[in-house]
């Protein structure tokens, strides 16, 4: 996988993370895995379409979730229900939004499909490996799982 491919969803996760959470992310070792998640671990899947194709998952830890919609929110939240799906969704939205837009300044158009919200134990991988970029914060753990068509 192509560092230009990796990065501005790097970027992108660090700046949304930093501007709406008001969270540092400290970046850990990046490797390779399967598109597996953790049962209670909250996910945004997103699609890549135009001059890449694949898919994108922001996975949280549920307690990292729970915090991150609190902050969202402004208040705190005991559950991730449907308001809290469509907060951390929308998360998932601007980082997809400023992805595309990173993208689209080194001359590679792409689209994000609309955010699908799920939880660990419901996700349907098709077991290909993903580039898993890990990161933690005061809240918790994070990681964006990276597919693109080679």
């Amino acid at each position: 996988m192509k560092a230009e491919h990796i990065n501005p969803f790097i970027i992108s996760v660090c700046k949304i993370m930093k501007d709406i959470c008001m969270l540092d992310l400290k970046m850990g070792k990046p490797f390779v895995k399967d598109d597996k998640y953790e049962g209670d671990s909250s996910l945004i899947k997103l699609g890549i379409i135009g001059a890449l194709k694949g898919e994108v998952v922001l996975s949280l830890h549920y307690e990292t979730a729970l915090a991150v919609i609190s902050k969202m929110m402004m208040m705190p939240v005991n559950e991730i229900d449907a308001i809290g799906q469509s907060a951390i969704s929308e998360l998932g939205n601007m980082i997809a939004g400023n992805a595309a837009t990173v993208f689209a300044n080194n001359s590679i158009i792409i689209d994000i499909t609309t955010p699908d919200y799920c939880v660990g134990k419901d996700y349907a991988g098709s077991g290909k490996q993903v580039f898993c970029i890990p990161f933690e914060s005061d809240i918790g753990e994070l990681s964006i799982n990276i597919f693109i068509e080679e």
